[in-house]
């Protein structure tokens, strides 16, 4: 839930400091299904945020998996959550493709950052405790 919440809440955190840098207009409202949004509209945080959540929770998912198969399923499902999410947010006309192809950068950067620190802290914990037993035993 660590981390899940902070990768969660760090891609809000880009999402706002994002809009409030850029302040992209969105595309006219004539052009949008509404409801409407009156946020800036770089980056989209729609799919910047899906992508690091359902990215997160995969990662999470497939370090219990060990069937390659049900690892490329959770994979594939979370890529066209992501996919979905972003390409929807053009078609529904909220949001410009650049700013959905840069939240997806962004998310797919932070995510890899977080993955990257999680994997580091299992490292260290588990050498941690190897060399905790071997001082130990004798």
């Amino acid at each position: 839930m660590i981390l899940i919440t902070a990768a969660a809440a760090d891609s809000l955190l880009m999402t706002i400091a994002g809009k409030q840098l850029i302040a992209r207009a969105r595309p006219p409202l004539t052009d949008a299904v509404p409801p409407f949004e009156y946020s800036a509209s770089f980056p989209s945080g729609h799919a910047l945020n899906a992508l690091v959540i359902a990215g997160v929770v995969t990662y999470l998912i497939i370090l219990r998996q060990r069937s390659k198969r049900a690892r490329a399923f959770t994979i594939a499902a979370a890529v066209t959550f992501a996919l979905t999410m972003g390409l929807s947010r053009v078609y529904l006309g909220h949001h410009w493709f650049t700013d959905v192809v840069v939240a997806w950068s962004l998310g797919a950067a932070w995510l890899a950052l977080v993955i990257t620190a999680h994997r580091r802290y299992l490292t260290t914990k588990t050498q941690a405790g190897g060399v905790a037993q071997r001082g130990t035993s004798a």
